[in-house]
This record gives C-alpha cells, structure tokens and sequence, in this order.
C-alpha cells in the first residue's frame, strides 16, 4: 500500500505538476481570446495559431526556419565548447595562464552581445560569419566560468592521495581532476547552450532571410502576432529539448555520483 502511494506520488510530482501551470495559461488564453477580451491583432486566438501551424507545416516553412537557427546555433555552440573548455583547462590548471587572459576575457564579458552587433556587421558583414559569432559569444563565458570553478574546485585530498600514490600528472589530469570537475562542466554546458539559444533570435536580427528569429521579426512588421506566437513557441520546445539531451547525457555520464541532481 505504501509503495503504490509512493508511486502515485512520484507520477504526480513528475507528470503532472509540471503541467499544470501550463494548461492554466493556455485555457486562460483561449477564454480571453473567444471572449473577446482581447483585440486579436495583439493576441490571436489558439485556432487561428493552430491553423497558421499547419500552413507552414505544409508549405515547409516551420521546418526550414528551425532548421536554420539550430543550424546556426550549433555551429557557434561548437566552437565555444572547444575553446571554452580549452581556455578553462588551462586558465584552471595554471595560475600564470589564468592571470595573463583575466583581463582581457573579463572586459569584454561583460559587454552585452547586442552590443557588439554594429562592429561585427563592420568588421564581417551581414553573412553568416556575424550570427555565428554573437552565438559564440554568448555560449563561450559560460562554459569558461564553470570549467575553471570546476577544477579549481577540486579537493586537494585527491591530488595529495594522487602525488602520494605516485600517481603522473597526466594520469591525475584524467582519472581525478577531469571526473571531479565534471559537474560543473556540465553547468556550463547546460548554461551555454541556454544562451546559444537565447542569442539566436538577436543574431538573426542581423539581415536574416531565415530562422525563427526572423519569423518572429517579419511577423512583427507585417502585423502577424500568430507568426510571432509560433516562433516563440518553437523557439521554447526546441530549446527544452535540446537542454533535455544534455542533460541526459550529464546524469549518464555521472550516473556514478550518488544523489546528482540536474
């Protein structure tokens, strides 16, 4: 009796909590729209939103426009992967490398992407160079940060019982400080892509023909609040998704540690 009402439980807690809020909003949506409380030319109603759905699913709008920004984010999620990772290592492990690019990563850090739209546009055009680089921008001091916390943060018993075990450097670097700083390497990964993503819609401000972004702007200028609503709607279904693989990925990989919550 007490494991099924642990088990019901738990099914409330996970499946449908979370799904409360949401249908709120939405039966709140459709009684303001069929009501009339609200001028649709602000907020359209769930059918004509269903039914602009289905037209670009038909006519292959919806699939190429999300194919374009996840396109664009992955490519400047990759690169800020590489070097975030890299510079953290480094900038984590040795003293001398963290004090010579300090200043400098910090200046520019805390300088807003959009700010840096109108040089990028002068310095590499409208193509698509510029969008990849506000994208790496905004994912790559995430994923730096965390990484240098994370092996800063690792407890100096680990790598005394390692040097007293004669254990190489090398060695250490992979089997101790790389598991230990993984945790938050994964915060890292998780709040870069958050803002890979997030940086989409500013990146695709910059002259775009294509991509949600650009939906949601061309809707904006052609009075089409239903393009506008599918285009946040897609933007936040396929950023969840893309946060729920990571996140995957991190409870496998430390499906070691014993309590983890992601």
């Amino acid at each position: 009796m007490q494991l099924r009402w642990l088990d019901m439980k738990k099914t409330y807690e996970y499946y449908i909590l979370p799904v409360v809020l949401p249908l709120l909003l939405v039966f709140l949506w459709i009684y303001l729209t069929e009501r009339e409380l609200i001028a649709p030319y602000l907020i359209p109603s769930p059918k004509t939103v269903i039914h602009t759905i289905v037209q670009f699913i038909e006519d292959g709008t919806l699939l190429q426009d999300s194919w374009a920004s996840v396109k664009r984010m992955l490519q400047g999620f990759s690169l800020a992967v590489f070097f975030g990772l890299l510079f953290g290592v480094l900038m984590g492990l040795f003293a001398r490398v963290d004090q010579f690019f300090a200043g400098i990563l910090n200046a520019i850090r805390v300088i807003p992407p959009l700010a840096w739209i109108p040089i990028i546009i002068l310095w590499f055009g409208i193509g698509e160079t510029s969008k990849v680089i506000i994208i790496f921008k905004s994912a790559f001091f995430p994923i730096l940060l965390n990484t240098i916390q994370g092996i800063e943060g690792v407890p100096k018993g680990f790598l005394e019982v390692s040097k007293l075990m004669g254990v190489s450097k090398r060695r250490t670097l992979f089997n101790v400080i790389f598991p230990a700083a993984l945790p938050s390497i994964f915060v890292g990964l998780r709040l870069g892509l958050g803002a890979a993503w997030m940086a989409v819609v500013a990146a695709e401000l910059i002259a775009s023909d294509s991509g949600l972004g650009y939906r949601i702007t061309q809707g904006r200028e052609l009075s089409q609040p239903d393009a506008m609503i599918i285009g946040m709607i897609m933007i936040g279904i396929i950023g969840v998704a893309m946060d729920a693989v990571v996140k995957f990925i991190q409870q496998r990989i430390l499906s070691w540690q014993a309590g983890i919550k992601s």
